[in-house]
């Protein structure tokens, strides 16, 4: 049988309401920092994992977001 997971990666301080991962952060024990080993454990026993960008898994993303964010322009992107 054919088993597929998904991933999401998912940005921090968005303006004035927060970042998806500030939120999930909130929750004792969620972590979105995780490793590739911890991400692929984490996918393949709950078949979906969301986390935050890092060196090892999406870089660019991780730029890209503290670039949006410190320049204030997550408002005017949509």
């Amino acid at each position: 049988m054919w088993r597929a997971g998904a991933d999401d990666v998912r940005a921090r301080g968005l303006g004035h309401t927060g970042g998806t991962l500030d939120k999930l952060e909130a929750i004792p024990g969620f972590r979105v920092q995780l490793t590739v080993a911890e991400m692929r454990e984490v996918l393949k026993n709950a078949g979906c994992v969301m986390m935050s960008p890092t060196a090892d898994i999406a870089p660019a993303d991780r730029v890209l977001y503290a670039l949006r964010d410190v320049t204030a322009t997550v408002e005017s992107i949509r």
